[in-house]
């Protein structure tokens, strides 16, 4: 009794188990479904919800990038505005300081000159029949003078502008002092050692001897022109000329002024020395003291030949620039 009792306790404790097992079975499915589909749909509105934000973020990311762009772009159209003005600039002040080196060295530059002159002088109008130099008042004249000699002269050219005041860089402008000494050769003269004696008999009384010589002393402009070479050429529009003569004229007048011209050019031999040629001429507008008179005892009538001091110079030169 207590074995069947046993058994058939067994018995419906498996088919209990047996009728329970699908329906929890069934409802741990259903459970697990339903956790399912509600996780899913947390999923997916998550999902929803991260995608418009990822996509607000990229727009504003996109929005910053167009921004910066933009300023990238501004700043590089600034900066190459700057950096065409600075190069501008740059060149400018180049241009400049290039103007002021130039207008420096030019001005360092050795450009006046201390001279010295030598050559040929010639007298327009020879001292011939005048009372000093060639005893006109005797019955012959006894001295015959050719007109030709020789001069020396020094003179400083000192520079006033390397550029004529900034008209041009072709033409430069000196101011020269120039004296020269000027020799024509002897003369002979029997009225200082015949005259207080009587009547002069040649050969019987004392002859002196004279040099027929001039002194000019000259200021004038001097016109250089910039050739870029070795060698510059020059000219003397016009200047203004003191000039004293030796022995006096008939008149007894020593000192007559003139009206000087000259033309030439120089070299550059080596640094500071230059040497050149030159050409002038004196011009003085007439003679002096030029007078004529008739004996009152004989009536003859002797002509005392006035004094011209025109003349011209032809030489060389040579000097040192400083």
């Amino acid at each position: 009794m207590k074995t069947i009792t046993k058994t058939t306790l067994i018995s419906l404790a498996v088919a209990s188990a047996v009728a329970v097992a699908p329906q929890a079975a069934f409802a741990h499915k259903t459970g697990k479904a339903h956790t399912h589909k509600t996780t899913t749909t947390r999923s997916s509105s998550s999902a929803v919800s991260t995608t418009s934000s990822t996509d607000a973020r990229l727009r504003a990311m996109e929005a910053e990038i167009q921004a910066l762009r933009s300023q990238l772009n501004t700043t590089n159209t600034t900066a190459k505005s700057a950096l065409t003005n600075s190069q501008q600039n740059a060149a400018s002040e180049k241009v400049v300081e290039d103007k002021i080196a130039e207008h420096e060295a030019k001005s360092k530059e050795d450009d006046s000159t201390l001279y010295f002159r030598g050559g040929y002088a010639g007298m327009t109008h020879n001292r011939n029949d005048e009372l000093l130099t060639g005893n006109r008042t005797l019955a012959v004249p006894f001295n015959q003078n050719g007109g030709a000699g020789w001069y020396i002269g020094a003179g400083i050219d000192h520079r006033l502008t390397n550029d004529l005041w900034g008209l041009t860089d072709l033409i430069a402008l000196d101011g020269e002092l120039m004296f020269e000494y000027k020799n024509f050769g002897e003369s002979s003269n029997m009225l200082v050692s015949t005259y207080p004696v009587g009547t002069p008999v040649a050969g019987l009384t004392g002859v002196m001897k004279n040099q027929i010589t001039q002194f000019t002393l000259a200021a004038s402009p001097k016109i250089k022109f910039n050739t870029g070479t070795i060698f510059t050429p020059w000219i003397i529009p016009f200047g203004l000329s003191i000039n004293v003569i030796s022995p006096p004229s008939s008149g007894v007048t020593v000192l007559n002024p003139g009206l000087m011209l000259g033309v030439g050019g120089e070299f550059a031999v080596w640094k500071a020395i230059v040497a050149g040629i030159d050409f002038r001429y004196n011009f003085t507008g007439g003679d002096l003291s030029y007078n004529s008179g008739c004996s009152a005892v004989t009536g003859a009538c002797r002509v005392i030949k006035g004094m011209s001091t025109d003349g011209l110079t032809a030489g060389g030169y040579f000097g040192f620039k400083f």
